[in-house]
């Protein structure tokens, strides 16, 4: 039974297409190129700006959890940080405070000292709710570039000291 099985998979296979090599050098190009691109090459928004890592240059547009919030409006806005739910979700003290308390009941102590840098997570946090929803335990999205700068600007770190995106281990 177990080598009929097999050959209906050979066979299932049999007429796709090898992969490329070459082809996928060039889609790791273009993933690798946004560092050295000015951001008008790949922000549509026109609020995004360069960020450290590779994978953090991404614009509002480019990612249809974040777009399809966007679209859920009557009226066209043309960036994520336009959202007139962006600030009362992820940017309204009093919101990130009972997002906390609802944090440490589930989690524990947060062990952030300072209150920008507690808001900062926590508005992260909420923006991935809001448009994704439950994510599960150790599994990341990348936040895009204007959505991040707009929280910078309502919670700024005094050094300029930014984590940024971390895969999960």
């Amino acid at each position: 039974m177990l080598s009929q099985s097999n050959a209906c998979v050979q066979a299932y296979y049999e007429f796709d297409p090898e992969s490329d090599p070459e082809e996928a050098e060039v889609s790791v190009e273009v993933q690798t190129s946004r560092l050295q691109q000015d951001v008008s090459e790949w922000c549509t928004c026109a609020n995004c700006a360069a960020m450290p890592s590779e994978p953090e240059n991404v614009c509002c547009m480019e990612i249809p959890q974040v777009s399809r919030r966007m679209q859920e409006l009557e009226l066209s806005v043309p960036c994520m940080v336009d959202h007139p739910g962006l600030e009362p979700v992820c940017l309204n003290v009093f919101s990130l405070q009972n997002a906390f308390n609802i944090y440490r009941a589930e989690h524990g102590r947060l062990q952030m000292r300072q209150i920008q840098q507690r808001h900062r997570y926590l508005a992260y946090r909420s923006f991935v709710s809001w448009c994704w929803g439950f994510l599960g335990r150790k599994i990341r999205v990348v936040i895009p570039a204007c959505v991040v700068l707009r929280i910078h600007r309502e919670f700024p770190d005094p050094q300029n000291n930014y984590v940024g995106f971390r895969q999960s281990n």
